[in-house]
């Protein structure tokens, strides 16, 4: 043989791409606990796209009830328990400049997802008299009203109307007597308010416009049966008396 002859070489092999089926599995497959570990995340409880590497694994686990929507992309693991000051911080950086969030927003920070299950962008607001008109978006609604102390409280470091007031304001501007009276039987419900106490501080405002609309709407909310009384009733056992004895 020449020793100018070329001689084929063997070529080197490829290193071995190591896939594991970890790798190839889509989002859905991946351990609940990988994804939601708690050491990536710095928000406590809540859970965002980018805590579970993106929008479509975020959306995987949505769909499949292992997260639980708080309100826009934020979620928490399915049956935390997620309290009305956790619900108001998510608002507290949207909140206009001496607004406070009341009405049907209000009502989701006491009363969380009874009241409603999947909140949308708008903020229900007022603001008292004098004060700036704040701007509201999409379907929020917002009103002047004077606020006395007892009317707001702080929660994660926003002003919320507290629990009665909320009552008496969605009785008042909430469309539709039937909405609003269940959204205010819920809020009742929730936070231990009495509907006849609502009546009461309805009547101590001076100036309502539609005070005659809201009486009718807190009467039909006290009307209305409690959350799961039906359930109760028809799940309860049937206590029958005993045989009477034969002589």
């Amino acid at each position: 043989m020449s020793p100018f002859a070329v001689l084929a070489t063997v070529p080197a092999p490829l290193p071995a791409l190591r896939r594991t089926a970890r790798d190839l599995a889509p989002a859905r497959a991946r351990r609940l606990g990988d994804l939601l570990a708690p050491a990536a995340r710095t928000t406590g409880p809540l859970v965002h796209p980018d805590d579970v590497g993106g929008r479509a694994a975020w959306d995987v686990l949505v769909a499949d009830g292992a997260l639980e929507v708080v309100r826009g992309d934020t979620a928490v693991v399915a049956g935390t328990a997620v309290p009305p000051a956790l619900r108001a911080t998510l608002l507290a950086g949207a909140l206009p400049t001496g607004a406070v969030i009341a009405g049907r927003t209000a009502a989701w920070v006491h009363a969380g997802r009874a009241a409603c299950a999947r909140p949308t962008d708008g903020l229900d607001l007022t603001y008292p008299a004098g004060g700036h008109r704040p701007e509201v978006w999409g379907a929020g609604l917002v009103w002047q009203a004077p606020l006395l102390r007892d009317d707001t409280v702080t929660l994660g470091g926003a002003r919320v109307t507290a629990p009665l007031r909320t009552v008496v304001d969605v009785a008042v501007h909430v469309p539709g007597d039937d909405d609003a009276a269940l959204l205010a039987r819920v809020v009742a419900d929730a936070c231990g308010v009495r509907l006849p106490d609502a009546a009461a501080l309805l009547e101590r405002r001076a100036r309502v416009v539609g005070r005659p609309r809201a009486r009718r709407v807190l009467a039909r909310a006290a009307q209305l049966p409690q959350p799961g009384a039906a359930h109760d009733r028809a799940t309860a056992p049937v206590l029958r008396a005993p045989p009477a004895p034969l002589p």
